[in-house]
């Protein structure tokens, strides 16, 4: 047993020893901690919803004054460009139905120029192919005639 007694009064054994203890009072203080606080919170479960709720009601208040302000920011912008939009739209549309109208005049104007042209140009056309053809002389007998003097006269 002496060899006992020697190992337990060792320097290691007794370092051993000591941090074994200061485990357990470690553990025995977490524990003493944990109790109070859960005591602590059953006794004032009630005032702790209550202080949470408070809060809750506080930034849903936060959140809509949030949302209206960003509303009453964001709404006469958005009207805004809303109607700078539709003015330009309107300006687009009515100037480019003028362009279209006007361009429709204009080719309107063409095409009748073009059919008073085509009935002329039929009129003479038909004042042609009803008057008689003229008889063609023939001019074979006028070269055969510059034939015969040129020989003559070489």
């Amino acid at each position: 047993m002496a060899i006992l007694e020697d190992i337990k009064k060792s320097p290691v054994v007794r370092a051993y020893r000591q941090g074994w203890l200061a485990w357990l009072g470690a553990n025995k203080t977490a524990f003493d901690f944990a109790q109070d606080g859960a005591e602590k919170f059953k006794m004032s479960r009630e005032q702790f919803v209550n202080e949470l709720i408070e809060k809750g009601e506080e930034l849903e208040v936060q959140a809509q004054d949030g949302a209206r302000k960003a509303r009453n920011y964001v709404e006469p912008k958005f009207n805004d460009v809303r109607e700078k939009v539709s003015a330009a739209g309107d300006k687009v549309f009515t100037r480019t139905a003028t362009e279209a109208t006007d361009r429709f005049d204009e080719i309107t104007g063409e095409l009748a120029k073009l059919s008073k042209t085509v009935s002329a140009l039929s009129r003479k056309v038909n004042a042609v192919r009803k008057t008689p053809a003229a008889p063609v002389a023939k001019k074979a007998a006028p070269k055969a005639a510059a034939k015969t003097e040129d020989k003559a006269a070489a």
